[in-house]
C-alpha cells in the first residue's frame, strides 16, 4: 500500500536579479498614475461645461472615482509584480513523501547455514540387489549428488550404523572429506550362521548428538534417514529404542525424512519409516530405482530450505521532489487584472488609461 504526502514547498527563482527592479517600476508606476489622473480631470472639464461639471463630478461621481483612483492604484501595482515574478522564472519546488509497505526479507547467509545428518543404514539387508546394483549402492550414488549439488551455506555430518555405529564424520562443510565418506559405506558382512541385527534406534540418536549444539539456535537442522527400514536390535527393544529417538527428535523440533530404500517386502519395513517421519514431521518418501531416489531427494531439496529466513512488513519512505512552473500563472493573472483595469478606467473616465 501507497501513501503521499506534501510535507514541504519551495518557491525559486530562474532570474531572481530582476526582482530588482521592482522598486523602479513602482516609482514609475506612481508617477503614471499621477499623471494619468491629472490628464483625467482635464478630460472632464472639456467634455462638460462648468456648472453640469461641477454637478456630476462632486455630487454624484465623486465618492465613486476617489474609490477607484485608489483601487486602480492598487491593481497598477500588483500588475507589476506579477510581471515581474513571471519574467524571474518562478517556480514551485514540492517535496512529496511516498510511504510504501513492503515485505523485507531479515535473513542472511549466516541465518541459512542449516545443518543436515545423512543417517546411512549399512547393515546387511541394505546390500540385497532389488534395488539396482544395491540398496546401498544407489543410495550411495544419489546421495554424493545430492551433496555436491547442495548450498555451500549447508553443513552436512554421517552417521552409518547397522547393530551399532559403524562411522561419524561430525558435521563440515568439506564436500570433499563428505564424498570420500560416503564412498568408503560398505555393508556389514553376512554370515549364513548369525542372524543379522540393525539397530535404527541408535543410528537416530547420534544423528540427533550431532545435531543438538546446533538445534535450539539454528532451526534449519534436519536428519535424513536412508534405510529399507529393518529393524531387529536396540534397547531394550528395537522398536522402543526407535521411539526413544524420535520422541527426542521431536522435542527438539528435528525432523527426520525418512527415505525408503527397498523394491521387495523381505527385510524391509516401510511402516517404520513412514512412522519415523510422521512423528517428527517431516518427508516419508520411497525409492525402488535410483532415478527415483533422485526425484524423491531433489523434492526434498525443494520441501527443506536450510533457512532462518523471514519477512517483516517494513514502511519505505521516499522523499520525491518536483517542479511546477510559476511563471504562465503569473501572467494570466496580470492580464486578467489589465482587463479588469481597462473595464473600470472606461466605466469611470470613459477612457483606457
Amino acid at each position: 500500500m501507497v501513501y503521499r504526502g506534501l510535507i514541504l514547498a519551495l518557491i525559486e527563482l530562474g532570474n531572481p536579479e530582476l526582482l530588482l527592479l521592482i522598486p523602479l517600476l513602482i516609482t514609475l508606476t506612481l508617477i503614471g498614475h499621477y499623471f494619468a489622473h491629472r490628464m483625467k480631470r482635464s478630460l472632464e472639464v472639456f467634455h462638460y461645461p462648468s456648472v453640469r461639471r461641477l454637478s456630476k463630478v462632486v455630487v454624484k461621481k465623486g465618492l465613486q472615482r476617489s474609490s477607484w483612483r485608489g483601487l486602480s492604484l492598487g491593481l497598477k501595482l500588483v500588475i507589476i509584480l506579477l510581471i515581474t515574478f513571471s519574467l524571474s522564472s518562478p517556480t514551485v519546488l514540492t517535496f512529496s513523501e511516498i510511504t510504501n509497505t513492503v515485505e523485507v526479507p531479515m535473513a542472511t547467509d549466516k541465518d541459512v547455514a542449516g545443518q543436515i545428518i545423512l543417517a546411512i543404514d549399512s547393515s546387511g539387508s541394505m546390500s540385497l540387489k532389488d534395488v539396482s546394483p544395491s540398496r546401498l549402492e544407489a543410495a550411495k550414488t544419489i546421495l554424493k549428488e545430492f551433496v555436491q549439488n547442495s548450498s555451500t551455506t549447508v553443513q552436512f555430518g554421517v552417521v552409518v550404523f547397522e547393530r551399532e555405529i559403524a562411522e561419524v564424520l561430525p558435521i563440515t562443510g568439506d564436500r570433499s572429506k563428505l564424498v570420500s565418506t560416503i564412498e568408503n559405506v560398505v555393508p556389514a558382512e553376512q554370515s549364513p550362521c548369525l542372524e543379522e541385527f540393525t539397530d535404527i534406534g541408535t543410528g537416530l540418536q547420534t544423528a540427533i548428538d550431532l545435531l543438538t549444539p546446533f538445534s535450539p539456535y539454528n532451526k534449519s537442522s534436519a536428519i535424513i534417514l536412508l534405510s529399507d527400514g529393518f529393524a531387529n536390535y536396540g534397547y531394550p527393544n528395537a522398536f522402543a529404542s526407535v521411539s526413544a529417538a524420535t520422541d527426542r527428535a521431536e522435542k527438539l523440533k528435528l525432523p527426520i525424512h525418512a527415505l525408503h530404500i527397498a523394491r521387495m517386502g523381505q527385510d524391509s519395513n516401510e511402516q517404520l519409516m513412514r512412522q519415523i517421519a510422521d512423528e517428527t514431521n517431516a518427508k516419508f518418501m520411497e525409492s525402488t530405482d535410483i532415478e527415483e531416489l533422485r526425484k524423491v531427494l531433489d523434492v526434498i531439496s525443494k520441501y527443506y530450505v536450510p533457512t532462518h529466513e523471514w519477512s517483516s512488513k517494513v514502511e519505505v519512505k521516499t522523499t520525491v521532489p518536483s517542479k511546477t512552473d510559476l511563471g504562465l500563472i503569473f501572467m494570466c493573472a496580470a492580464a486578467a487584472l489589465v482587463l479588469a483595469l481597462w473595464v473600470g478606467n472606461y466605466k469611470h473616465y470613459k477612457t483606457s488609461f
